[in-house]
């Protein structure tokens, strides 16, 4: 049975994989075999969960001249705990400006090696917040998205072409993808978020606070869930991402008939908007 896939999407810097992690956690917690696949040139999903560094798949591929057969899974794949592997997709100079071929390139080895046929779980922490052609092949592949967000217009700006990306993407091409919900990470001052909110009918999956112990655990490549004891904000975060794995597990709903807002209108949600000048 082929696993069922999740993209983590989201500006840049709003916290996808620190999302991505933990949610792969909670896969653990519930016992759920997945595969973490980091997207970003920067190869920082393996860093946020395990000091190990094994080389890109990209890496293996071109230094096989890409011969997928050669590239075996155990050559890339690193292991986190029984439940949880992390996979980085990584940059390739030979594919330089073509992120999209990059994602097909893994698709193909994918197939090659039935990687998606060894988990329960497929979770992708993309790369960045473009949505336009460089995403095609998840927007093309992928089932599920869950959306990350700060409370800032720019973080919101990008999670509202995302939505509106993955409606056209659905009603006119067919693609498979739909939208989960939305999480607000680091949040200060839940304004806008709220806002956005009420305009668009989309599902608060999770609101994150802005706290320091979060911020502590990346360096030392650990996660709630790793975590001996936690106070009661922490264990709700903890409970949060269980119920985030819970609901992707099952037979998440179609959330088609949220609405997208005007790109202007955007920014007018914030507070500072609606001083009067």
């Amino acid at each position: 049975m082929s696993a069922k896939t999740t993209a983590i999407l989201g500006k840049g810097g709003a916290g996808k994989t620190l999302v991505a992690a933990h949610i792969g956690m909670a896969f653990d917690y519930l016992g759920e075999k997945i595969l973490l696949v980091g997207c970003d040139q920067k190869q920082d999903t393996v860093r946020a969960l395990s000091p190990e560094r094994r080389g890109s798949l990209m890496e293996a591929l071109e230094t096989r001249e890409f011969e997928y057969a050669h590239v075996r899974p155990e050559d890339v794949i690193v292991p986190v705990t029984p439940y949880v592997d992390v996979l980085e997709l990584g940059p390739s100079p030979v594919l330089v400006g073509h992120y999209a071929a990059v994602l097909d390139e893994a698709f193909h080895w994918f197939r090659r090696h039935d990687v998606l046929e060894q988990y329960a779980q497929v979770l992708f922490d993309v790369t960045d917040e473009r949505w336009d052609a460089v995403l095609a092949p998840l927007f093309r592949r992928v089932q599920h998205a869950v959306a990350v967000t700060r409370e800032n217009a720019e973080s919101l700006f990008v999670i509202n072409r995302l939505v509106r990306a993955i409606q056209i993407g659905a009603v006119e091409m067919n693609h498979p993808m739909t939208l989960v919900g939305l999480i607000n990470n680091a949040s200060r001052d839940p304004l806008a978020y709220e806002r956005y909110l009420d305009q668009t009918r989309l599902f608060p999956l999770l609101t994150i606070p802005d706290l320091p112990e979060l911020a502590s655990l990346k360096a030392f490549h650990r996660t709630l869930f790793t975590l001996k004891s936690k106070n009661s904000g922490l264990q709700r975060i903890h409970n949060g991402f269980v119920k985030i794995a819970e609901l992707l597990r099952g037979d998440p709903l179609n959330l088609y008939t949220v609405s997208t807002l005007p790109d202007e209108q955007i920014w007018r949600l914030s507070p500072a908007a609606s001083l009067p000048n």
